[in-house]
């Protein structure tokens, strides 16, 4: 082998090295391990805030998987799912994507042990009646009444239950990113973690069957388009504390 064929192979072994090395590269940094990931985040129909969400995932280093409504249909909760986040986005369009099929394989997975945590339009979407013209059938797994709100921008809300396992290592005021979610009234069986300054609730929780209901109104994974940072807020707590009570610390 001559020296210029030999130049030539060893570059072509560099180049698909740095292509391997950067395929993987991609492969961590979306955070889609479909073997070992326990956390679903749904990016389908009406997720248009999924990506949020993966973004602080990944700050977190906390594999996920990305999923849409096709495989909620086709029984996919089943296949290792601890974790489902619905992100914000557009409720209406979600629940026509998901009902009835989906709603029921997310209300099993919940029955059965899993954790749902809900940001904005996945706690519209968690009431028996989901708050977009209409007024469809929502999940119902729990006690909420959403009323509809409008307004984007860093509010405060104030913690009201400081020995919620959700807000450890929170202070009792946290200023976090709003972005049209419910005011919500919570019913029997409902714990009231955090509220807005109307009295009304913003984080809350519930037992559903064997698993667990976390809904945010406001958006702890912070906002690329509004340029908030959850982990300078300090919001990503929020959400790390809130997949822990799915899957431990």
């Amino acid at each position: 082998m001559d020296t210029e064929e030999a130049i030539e192979m060893r570059w072509r072994h560099l180049i698909f090295l740095a292509v391997l090395l950067i395929a993987i590269g991609v492969a961590m940094s979306v955070g889609i391990h479909h073997e070992k990931a326990e956390v679903y985040v749904y990016a389908g129909s009406g997720a248009v805030l999924a990506g949020d969400v993966e973004k602080a995932l990944r700050m977190l280093k906390i594999p996920y998987r990305e999923i849409d409504e096709d495989y909620i249909h086709r029984g996919g909760l089943e296949k290792g799912c601890r974790v489902l986040i619905i992100p914000g986005g557009y409720t209406a369009e979600m629940v026509s994507a998901l009902a009835p099929q989906g709603l029921k394989e997310i209300r099993n997975f919940v029955r059965g042990g899993g954790l749902y945590i809900g940001i904005c339009a996945g706690a519209y979407m968690a009431a028996e009646r989901v708050e977009v013209p209409g007024r469809p059938e929502g999940l119902g797994i729990i006690n909420v009444t959403n009323m509809r709100m409008r307004g984007i921008g860093v509010v405060e809300i104030r913690v009201v239950d400081p020995d919620h396992p959700l807000v450890e290592g929170c202070p009792k005021r946290i200023r976090i990113w709003y972005q049209n979610g419910p005011h919500m009234m919570a019913g029997r069986g409902v714990e009231v973690i955090a509220v807005y300054e109307d009295g009304s609730a913003a984080i809350v929780s519930a037992r559903y069957g064997e698993g667990l209901v976390i809904l945010f109104s406001p958006h702890p994974e912070g906002s690329s388009e509004g340029g908030v940072d959850p982990k300078e807020l300090g919001t990503l707590r929020l959400l790390r504390n809130a997949i822990n009570l799915g899957l431990g610390p």
